[in-house]
């Protein structure tokens, strides 16, 4: 049985088991890939099975069993190649981990040819710091976003209000557009699969946000009187 070389490497500040066969092959396992975008390997087995009708007769998705140097271990290893696919794939799944990861890995990819395009000489550290950074930005703003939605539509509910009318209103209030218009931005930038909240962070919907953050909190008031007043603690926490 074939030897496999072990390292721990970090992406995006998420630690990863990978191995090196002797023909070079970098590898890593079915649960590693699963894991690194918070899933189980069921998850990953899935794929594969999904992946196996749309291969041509030259692929094989049949992979062969590792031992590690050193260790008794023994690891069934897939190519480097097949975990990123396992990656996108859940990125249009609307996956928060697997969109981060995969958004922080493209950064930093395009962010090292620029250095070697304009001489700029960087660390490895350095650049898995920055690419940690972006994904953890990213994760907490969607968090944000998604938090701040919940709290408005609670709201809404709670008070008696319209939550889809009172959404429109809101939306035109903040960015003049409505909330179809703004699921229509949601479709260019990012899933349409996904809510209103979940897209990208842009400064409109940023600021859409934190208005729902203030409309949630009032106890007092109709709904022109709570966007209007929302829209103005919004402003000011931006001075």
């Amino acid at each position: 049985m074939n030897k496999a070389k072990r390292a721990l490497i970090q992406i995006a500040g998420i630690e990863i088991e990978v191995f090196q066969l002797p023909d070079g092959t970098y590898v890593m396992s079915q649960s590693q890939a699963s894991k690194a975008i918070g899933l189980s390997e069921i998850r990953f087995r899935r794929f594969l099975s999904e992946k196996s009708s749309e291969v041509s007769p030259e692929e094989d998705l049949s992979f062969d069993k590792f031992s590690i140097s050193g260790t008794g271990r023994q690891i069934k290893a897939i190519p480097a190649n097949i975990a990123s696919d396992f990656w996108l794939s859940q990125v249009s799944k609307g996956n928060n981990k697997a969109i981060a990861l995969v958004s922080a890995c493209m950064q930093e990819a395009l962010q090292r040819r620029c250095d070697t395009a304009f001489g700029t000489t960087k660390t490895e550290h350095q650049y898995e710091q920055q690419t940690t950074i972006n994904r953890e930005q990213w994760e907490t703003r969607r968090k944000y976003l998604r938090e701040q939605h919940t709290n408005f539509e609670f709201a809404c509910k709670t008070y008696g209000f319209s939550c889809a009318s009172t959404h429109n209103k809101l939306t035109l209030a903040a960015v003049h557009k409505t909330a179809k218009e703004l699921k229509e931005l949601e479709i260019i930038q990012g899933n349409k699969d996904v809510g209103l909240n979940y897209i990208e962070d842009s400064d409109e919907l940023q600021l859409v946000a934190n208005v729902k953050k203030h409309f949630s909190r009032y106890r007092k008031g109709d709904v022109n009187e709570r966007i209007h007043r929302a829209l103005k603690d919004s402003h000011k926490e931006k001075r």
